[in-house]
């Protein structure tokens, strides 16, 4: 093979990847459009933190709903005892 069909070949195969190339870059100012900002990532973070606390509250609420209702119930309660009648004795009447 003549040198300069080499180069010719491999101008061709270097034009193909320049268009692959100019679609990458424009894909990628694309996505680069939707990316995420630090304003959002601020916003995100903020909105986890109070989705955290909220949770924690919540299930620290139910524990302890939870743990109350199963100590008050937890132990079979002894029936109330009537008191012990007063019994008074009148001596008899003379």
């Amino acid at each position: 093979m003549d040198i300069d069909t080499r180069f010719d070949k491999i101008e061709t195969r270097l034009d193909k990847h320049d268009e692959k190339f100019v679609d990458v870059l424009t894909r990628l100012a694309h996505i680069e459009s939707n990316m995420a900002t630090k304003e959002d990532m601020a916003k995100l973070e903020a909105t986890m933190i109070k989705w955290m606390v909220g949770l924690i509250f919540g299930a620290s609420v139910a524990a302890i709903t939870v743990m109350t209702f199963v100590l008050n119930n937890a132990v079979p309660k002894t029936p109330v005892q009537p008191p012990t009648p007063i019994v008074i004795q009148v001596p008899a009447y003379k």
